[in-house]
């Protein structure tokens, strides 16, 4: 999908502004063609804007000047929370151009009728060997076209996939999961700075995703609950239970990716927010903020109702 598609899909004849608080990014961006702006100079959003944040102030500054601004449409991508680098926006934006929105945003809606639907699904392809069940009256999140159809400022994966959370571990999980998936790669998400995790878990999970990106790695899950991470028969399982702080190894996520147009174009090597919408499935284990937030990429697996 040509960029030029891409813009017309989400903004119209608007040319969109790239917003962000790093200046060298912001220079590539200027090589590329883009109007720029660093958000610290805003005190309104542009009508149409992609914005990057490398720091927690950009982002929440971001939302501030959004209430101030009338007319507005946005991406938003939280780049500080991944892995705040020039290398990593630019291969973040270069796959956001590349990706068919249209048709990620009519994918999305057909898979959020099959969710509704139904209860129980089977996962296959790519050495997939997994069920599903949602419960009665679970919500998945989808992003659907009249979702932007005027002012929005949405997160760039909600464009990607349609999911289920479970954030609050005292709430029912809205969903079951059990069985094995073929990972190919994972991202890690921690919101901020936590003294009680063990030093060197970022390192760790690097080496380990690095890993997973060269070598694969097999996940199997029971009734919500990850039993294993083999990485050439090696177990990886004690590294994700210190990892993941309060919640453990139970599952905090099931997703179905939407972004086909990428599939090519993805490095597991990379921590980008864009990894997570390729077309497949992931899940996730922790929160964020007590441990980190770990997803699991299984590329080209298929959700089918169970009749």
């Amino acid at each position: 999908m040509s960029p030029s598609r891409m813009i017309s899909t989400l903004f119209g004849d608007e040319e969109p502004s790239i917003i962000a608080d790093s200046d060298s990014f912001l220079q590539e961006c200027k090589l590329w063609g883009f109007k720029t702006a660093n958000i610290s100079e805003l005190m309104e959003l542009p009508k149409s804007s992609i914005v990057f944040s490398f720091s927690n102030a950009a982002a929440k500054r971001t939302f501030e000047i959004a209430k101030n601004t009338k007319t507005k449409k946005s991406i938003f991508c939280a780049t500080q929370v991944f892995e705040p680098t020039l290398p990593t926006a630019l291969y973040s934006l270069r796959l956001l151009l590349n990706s068919d929105f249209d048709r990620s945003l009519r994918t999305q809606r057909s898979v959020l009728n099959m969710l509704n639907s139904n209860h129980d699904f089977s996962l296959y392809g790519n050495e997939a060997d997994a069920t599903v069940s949602i419960l009665p009256h679970a919500q998945p999140y989808a992003l659907l076209s009249e979702d932007i159809s005027e002012n929005f400022v949405q997160s760039v994966a909600e464009f990607f996939e349609v999911h289920y959370a479970h954030m609050n571990a005292q709430e029912p999980c809205p969903f079951s999961f059990t069985g094995t998936l073929k990972v190919a790669g994972i991202l890690t998400v921690l919101r901020k700075h936590n003294s009680i995790l063990p030093e060197g878990l970022r390192a760790s999970l690097k080496w380990l995703s690095d890993r997973i990106s060269i070598e694969g790695a097999f996940l199997s899950i029971s009734d919500n609950t990850i039993i294993s991470l083999k990485l050439n028969n090696e177990e990886q399982i004690k590294l994700l239970d210190l990892a993941a702080g309060s919640r453990g190894l139970k599952l905090t996520e099931f997703a179905i990716g939407v972004n086909e147009e990428i599939s090519s174009s993805i490095d597991y090597r990379v921590n980008s927010q864009m990894n997570e919408g390729i077309s497949g499935v992931h899940l996730a284990i922790g929160d964020g903020s007590s441990g980190f937030h770990i997803d699991f990429l299984s590329p080209s697996v298929s959700v089918s109702p169970i009749h």
